[in-house]
């Protein structure tokens, strides 16, 4: 049987696990659309002045072109045409819709550019392994290119332009006004492009872009662009907060059912406190709380038929009192008088005794209803068994005629000290509501014994013999305690039976009076004594 504990520890691990796979995926794909999301917004523009560039050179102009870019930005460009079909429908497209498609490669770390060819069936391909950097300096280069193509308020309406498709700020400044370090500021009077990153605390890191302006005293400022930051401050705090919500969701939903069915268990056992009755499905499952629900159910069923049994024989105690006491009582009201002194003292003794006979049976009784022994089975021969017992009651029969039925004379299997105890009781209970004979007889039907005693008294009518092996049960007057017995006789056989994996049958017998008859299995074994 698996421990609870581990169920719980196994279940976690599990919801750990499932939950970690769930933030990868989803982590997957979230730095797929911000990638996307971010080359889009910042550097759709760059890869529309490629395509125009390459668009207005031809020939060995155009090869020039690209090759300056490619040294500019460590890039290489590939030509391919559609009827290559390396695109699929879609993105062709989206291609055709855009003027460029972004893809991300699988491994997050590289990504592929396509840029529509203007007025021809071809695009150009580039692999990008830098979504920051590179593309700031080819962006700057193109920017720098635009406007050389320009002079006069012709440069001011392509800078217009140029703001136009692009998201961040562009401007114009004088190197004199720019508020960068003398490194940077070198790098710009060398004719280069100077790249600055900034970082501010716990905001996105951004960079901007400064390039000189040809001949002129101006420097063409890019920015500020925010820098592509795989796990930013927020998105760490944004997973962090799913993971926890998802941990308590696989904790609760662990642990909840385990709480419920605890509460079943305490309510089981509040309503045993309340001495209620309890009707509970049995839990289903092998580990410790089903066990113990079952365990709580088995108990609780078991406590209320004790107290069910303990109180039908309280009630039945103080009754079957009841008439003794008041018949002493009544003698020594009798006795103060002084009147048949010897005869009231007789019927004193008598009422005593009737008491102490009743409370030995009801304490043997008790005895046999509380404790669950171990039965001592032996191996009996049937005959001396019967007649032994027949011999010792022989005092009880009087004038009556006993006969034995006995057609096979065999081994019986029993516990010889209870089987005595019931076999007598029937033979004393048959004595006693006899008129002329009793017959004591042995049977073996199938795989079964049968041990029976008939009478030709007055019999037990058929709605009330199941009543009759209950305790202090008696049917009619012609059966009651003037014939001696308070109802406890057959009682005590039906547990007896009961230990011996039997059962205790009684109907009319051959005279007209009661059979009552008990059968137990053949193959009777300890396990099964013991589990009853």
């Amino acid at each position: 049987m698996q421990s609870i504990f581990f169920r719980i520890y196994m279940g976690m691990l599990s919801a750990v696990m499932l939950i970690a796979l769930l933030v990868m995926f989803c982590t997957y794909y979230l730095s797929q659309h911000r990638i996307t999301e971010h080359i889009y917004h910042n550097y759709s523009g760059t890869f529309h002045l490629i395509g125009e560039g390459v668009a207005r050179h031809k020939g060995a102009n155009r090869a020039q072109w690209l090759s300056a870019i490619e040294r500019l930005s460590d890039l290489h460009f590939e030509q391919h045409y559609f009827d290559e079909q390396r695109l699929t429908e879609r993105q062709v497209g989206r291609l055709l819709n855009d003027k460029f498609l972004y893809q991300v490669n699988s491994n997050l770390s590289s990504s592929q550019v396509y840029i529509l060819l203007p007025e021809e069936q071809a695009y150009l391909s580039v692999e990008l392994n830098d979504y920051g950097t590179s593309l700031i300096r080819i962006s700057a280069f193109l920017m720098l290119n635009e406007l050389g193509r320009h002079k006069g308020e012709d440069r001011l309406t392509a800078l217009t332009k140029l703001r136009a498709m692009f998201d961040y700020p562009i401007q114009l400044k004088k190197l004199a006004e720019l508020t960068i370090s003398t490194t940077h500021i070198r790098t710009v009077k060398k004719g280069d492009i100077a790249v600055v990153l900034n970082v501010s605390g716990t905001s996105t890191p951004t960079v901007m872009a400064y390039a000189p302006l040809g001949n002129s005293p101006y420097t063409l400022v890019l920015g500020s662009i925010p820098f592509f930051d795989w796990f930013p401050l927020s998105l760490i705090i944004a997973i962090v907060l799913i993971i926890l919500v998802l941990m308590a969701a696989a904790s609760f939903y662990l642990v909840r059912p385990l709480e419920h069915r605890l509460e079943n268990v305490d309510a089981q056992i509040e309503q045993i406190a309340k001495d209620k009755d309890i009707t509970v499905t049995p839990q289903r499952g092998f580990d410790a709380i089903s066990k113990l629900s079952n365990t709580v159910k088995h108990m609780a069923t078991r406590i209320h038929k004790l107290i069910n049994a303990q109180n039908d024989m309280v009630r039945a105690i103080s009754h079957e009192l009841r008439a003794p006491i008041t018949r002493v009582r009544f003698q020594l009201a009798v006795l103060e008088q002084g009147v048949n002194e010897d005869e009231v003292v007789n019927g004193v003794e008598r009422n005593l005794e009737e008491l102490e006979t009743l409370i030995d049976e009801v304490l043997t009784f008790s005895k046999l209803k509380r404790e669950q022994p171990e039965l001592q089975l032996e191996q009996l021969t049937v005959d001396s068994f019967i007649n032994d017992i027949v011999i010792h009651h022989q005092q009880a029969a009087d004038k009556l005629e006993v006969s034995l039925y006995l057609p096979i004379s065999t081994d019986i299997t029993v516990d010889a000290k209870y089987m005595n105890r019931a076999l007598s009781n029937l033979l004393l209970n048959a004595y006693k509501y006899a008129k002329k004979r009793v017959k004591v007889g042995f049977e073996i039907r199938n795989s079964e014994y049968l041990l029976w005693v008939e009478d030709d008294g007055p019999g037990i009518p058929e709605v009330n013999r199941h009543e009759v092996l209950s305790a202090f049960t008696r049917v009619d007057e012609s059966r009651d305690r003037r014939t001696g017995g308070y109802g406890l006789g057959l009682a005590i056989v039906e547990q007896i039976a009961r230990w011996h994996q039997g059962n205790v049958n009684i109907e009319q017998g051959t005279w007209g009076g009661a059979k009552v008859s008990i059968a137990w299995p053949k193959d009777i074994e300890q396990s099964s004594v013991l589990a009853s």
